[in-house]
């Protein structure tokens, strides 16, 4: 609040010169008349343009202390919920306790039952071809599963990664917040030094203020 008591200050103190200055260049006594005009209405566009950099000083001051989070924050976010949503339903697909995971293996089980079957049988080259076929199948079952058991760790820590990843988006997003100020900031200093440099020249190219009993000689 009180910087907002100091900005309204700023603003009524601009409008208060936009309005004292205007008529004085109607008055006589005043040397370089075209210029002192010419610089009038420099400062009064000035003035403009400082008044706005205050209100934006202000709005980017206000998200400074309420930051959470910007557009670019909230898109990345949206797409993060999406891709983890997605992923998370693949996880329930095929974690230990899932129904894919206990057919997978019912399926590794009938597979040795038909293996030790055929161990059974008597010898002959389509037999020990069957048993060599069934062995390579039961291994690779075996392979399979433990890849896709450790495709679930790997995807259930990257869930995680993103939660460092959107922790880091909402850092970042706050940094461009106060980066965001101190531009909209230096644009308001830069403003009131333009006019001051305004008045300054103005106060130069003064010469005389008539006095109210000159101008009732007149």
């Amino acid at each position: 609040m009180k910087f907002r008591n100091r900005n309204s200050f700023i603003v009524a103190l601009l409008a208060t010169m936009s309005v004292a200055t205007s008529p004085v260049f109607a008055q006589d006594g005043f040397a370089r008349q075209e210029q002192l005009q010419e610089l009038g209405a420099d400062l009064s566009g000035i003035s403009a343009r400082v008044q706005m950099s205050v209100d934006q000083t202000m709005s980017s001051m206000d998200n400074l202390a309420n930051f959470s989070g910007s557009e670019q924050t909230d898109q990345a976010f949206a797409i993060l919920d999406a891709i983890e949503a997605e992923t998370r339903e693949v996880i329930d697909k095929i974690k230990i306790t899932s129904p894919f995971m206990s057919a997978l293996d019912d399926a590794r089980s009938n597979v040795l039952v038909l293996l030790r079957k055929n161990e059974r049988d008597p010898a002959s080259p389509s037999r020990d071809a069957r048993i060599a076929a069934l062995t390579n199948a039961l291994a690779s079952i075996d392979e399979q599963t433990v890849q896709i058991q450790a495709a679930e760790g790997t995807l259930t820590s990257l869930l995680a990664d993103h939660a460092v990843l959107r922790a880091e988006l909402m850092a970042n997003g706050a940094v461009d917040a106060v980066e965001l100020f101190v531009s909209d900031l230096s644009s308001l200093t830069n403003g009131l030094e333009q006019m001051a440099s305004v008045l300054s020249e103005i106060s130069a190219n003064v010469v005389a203020v008539p006095t109210e009993a000159s101008l009732a000689t007149e």
